[in-house]
């Protein structure tokens, strides 16, 4: 069942790895159920408090790489959100790639 929408940008499932990059070292996240948006992405990952600054790179052609903040934690889905802070045009360029490639792909909507 479906219901109501809060995020501002639709999302699409990622079924790229997700590298997050921090002060305290490197996560790798290869988890079917991450998803996508122009302004963020969700990963299955618990244990990252929310206001930690992260880079993060998607593992994709070309390679995605931005940075962003963990703005929230869902316990109940085990997801972590996380807001791109800063898109270069060339990271911006490499997103909408990205998730144009999904789509063209069929993965769905999350």
């Amino acid at each position: 069942m479906e219901g109501t929408c809060t995020h501002r940008f639709a999302r699409t499932e990622l079924d790229k790895p997700v590298e997050l990059m921090f002060a305290h070292g490197t996560i790798q996240i290869d988890h079917p159920e991450n998803n996508l948006s122009a302004g963020g992405l969700i990963v299955h990952r618990s244990g990252l408090p929310i206001g930690t600054t992260v880079h993060v790179r998607i593992c994709s052609a070309p390679q995605f790489e931005a940075d962003g903040q963990v703005r929230d934690y869902n316990a109940r889905e085990e997801g972590t959100e996380i807001a791109f802070t800063s898109l270069s045009k060339q990271s911006r360029e490499a997103l909408d790639g990205l998730i144009e490639d999904l789509t063209r792909r069929g993965l769905p909507a999350a």
